[in-house]
């Protein structure tokens, strides 16, 4: 028999609760700004939803398509402590594990998935190899479905549903897993799994992937025996958008070989919302739905709002207990001035044309991280940071404690102290600039361009592999530069993300890593401790010089 479910998704909140701005360009008007989303206003949605649904005799399912840690100051402040509470009251039917759910590491992760009373999916995690005396476990964790219990059962109208997490196998290289958990393959994973489900008579098969769009489209085409793939990692976007002025990557839901794909966006902006009807065989016969914008301002054109945006009042339970637990502190660090800005500094990941040694922001982080690792412990040599770990321009005048922590720097990752040999931090600085310009490898992306302070580079594209860095200096006194000598050993100072090696940086992991040693603050920490004692932000020297393919 046939059955239909009211579907609502989203995923890569990134601990947006508040949602974010946006931008619409609706067809036939000007720009309209406004923000946007936010736990409060998606629950108030959600609530509607699942009324509907109620009143048709049907099932609300809502489900997470991961990535709900870092990204935004209620995270820097509260770490998973704020999204444990929240997500409670929106009450998802299953989450799937992203990325930034292991950015430190298994700790803060277990003691979040211990608050949840709702099933949560990976089902290539493997943490058989854990330790069975560690406080803070993986393994055995009542709600946690892993590569030891890889899908959870649910029945909807008599029908059984399989619900299957998958997350990204290379955790390793780019989030902070503990050492002893491992991620298994993804196709040696669904194709064990789907197996499972399948004997048990199981044909309803709901995929929770937090790997992308594009891999959903393969996984799609792999295993037909799919019915749907919830997905997350990419913020992508589906869906006829043009109305709004929005990119679209296809339809809602895209469908591949019969596997309907869903995606929505981030930062708790929209939520996914379809009505799909499923046939005995678990096959999608008719789907109805789309990406829903939740505005926080009434529709200021005299046209009809276009399809795709939603208008409703945030739900009180939400805004008061962000009120009276979280927003206070944030204010007050809105209003704590830390220094200014006469003009802006613009940041971007890669050196161009324009910017010839990259971003004018970076080198400002870096030279804050050298000078709070040396007020701290002393003598370190340099600073060396990613890209990717500074996530906005910053405009003239004031610059708050929660610009800092908020936005320029909300990845709540402590500062790590290494020693590493001349050779190695060459490498290192090669491995990374290869990785952000996939040069002779294929990259994780561009966020892993380093940015340094103490240190000096120069990288030339063309040059063969292992001879790219064609010179590097350090500064041993204030514009005193000499030689990286390659046998001397230098110390230095990196978010704990870059100094294990992830993404390019491999170098800085593999000898003398007994000495690493965590100094205790963050990344934002640090910035406001040295910003706090300057008049006003500046460009520095350029200690990058960068030369492409």
């Amino acid at each position: 028999m046939s059955i239909t479910v009211q579907l609502a998704h989203f995923s890569d909140c990134h601990s947006h609760f508040d949602g974010a701005p946006m931008r619409f360009s609706p067809v036939g008007e000007s720009e309209w700004r406004t923000q946007c989303g936010g736990y409060a206003r998606i629950l108030s949605r959600l609530k509607a939803l699942r009324q509907q649904a109620a009143a048709a005799g049907q099932t609300c399912l809502f489900l997470h398509g991961g990535d709900t840690f870092q990204g935004s100051l209620y995270f820097n402040r509260f770490k998973g402590r704020a999204n444990a509470d929240l997500l409670r009251l929106l009450a998802p039917d299953a989450m799937v594990i992203g990325n930034h759910e292991f950015d430190l590491g298994n700790g803060p992760l277990v003691e979040f998935l211990r608050q949840l009373d709702f099933p949560v999916l990976a089902a290539n995690l493997d943490s058989s190899q854990e330790p069975g005396d560690i406080p803070l476990r993986l393994k055995g964790l009542p709600k946690l479905h892993d590569a030891n219990r890889p899908w959870h059962l649910r029945v909807i109208g008599g029908v059984p549903f399989a619900l299957l997490g998958i997350t990204l196998p290379q955790m390793a290289a780019i989030a902070n897993p503990d050492a002893h958990t491992h991620f298994l393959g993804i196709e040696e994973t669904l194709t064990r799994a789907l197996g499972e489900i399948r004997a048990q008579g199981i044909r309803h098969i709901i995929l929770l992937s937090h790997l992308g769009l594009e891999q959903d489209k393969k996984l799609a085409a792999c295993f037909p025996e799919l019915s749907l793939i919830i997905g997350g990692h990419t913020h992508s976007q589906l869906g006829d958008l043009a109305p709004l002025g929005l990119a679209s990557e296809g339809s809602y839901p895209l469908m591949v070989e019969g596997v309907a794909i869903l995606h929505a966006a981030h930062s708790a902006l929209c939520l996914g919302v379809c009505e799909l009807e499923f046939n005995e065989f678990g096959r999608i016969r008719h789907s109805l739905g789309q990406l829903e914008w939740l505005p926080w301002q009434p529709w200021p054109f005299d046209s009809s709002p276009p399809a795709g945006l939603t208008f409703c009042e945030p739900d009180p339970e939400i805004e008061q207990i962000l009120a009276k637990r979280y927003r206070p502190e944030l204010e007050t660090m809105s209003q704590r001035v830390v220094t200014r800005l006469a003009g802006p500094l613009h940041h971007q990941r890669l050196p161009d044309a324009d910017y010839p040694a990259g971003s004018q922001v970076a080198p400002l982080v870096a030279g804050a991280m050298l000078a709070a690792a040396r007020e701290q412990v002393g003598q370190v040599d340099f600073a060396l940071h990613n890209a990717g770990g500074v996530r906005c321009s910053l405009e003239p005048g004031p610059l708050s404690e929660a610009d800092i922590a908020g936005r320029l720097l909300p990845f709540a990752i402590p500062l790590t102290l290494y020693r590493v040999h001349g050779h190695e931090l060459a490498e290192a600085l090669e491995g990374a600039i290869d990785n952000a310009t996939n040069n002779g490898v294929i990259g994780n992306g561009n966020g892993s361009f380093p940015y340094t302070a103490g240190v000096r580079f120069s990288y030339r594209a063309e040059n063969p592999k292992g001879s790219r860095i064609t010179r590097l200096e350090w500064e041993p006194g204030p514009g005193e530069w000499q030689p990286v000598e390659p046998d001397a050993i230098y110390r230095g100072v990196s978010s704990a993300y870059t100094a294990s090696g992830k993404e390019g940086y491999t170098a800085l992991a593999r000898t003398l890593t007994q000495h690493n040693q965590e100094l205790g603050i963050t990344l934002a920490d640090a910035f406001i401790r040295w910003a706090r004692h300057l008049p006003s932000l500046t460009t520095l020297p350029a200690l990058v010089e960068y030369q492409g393919g």
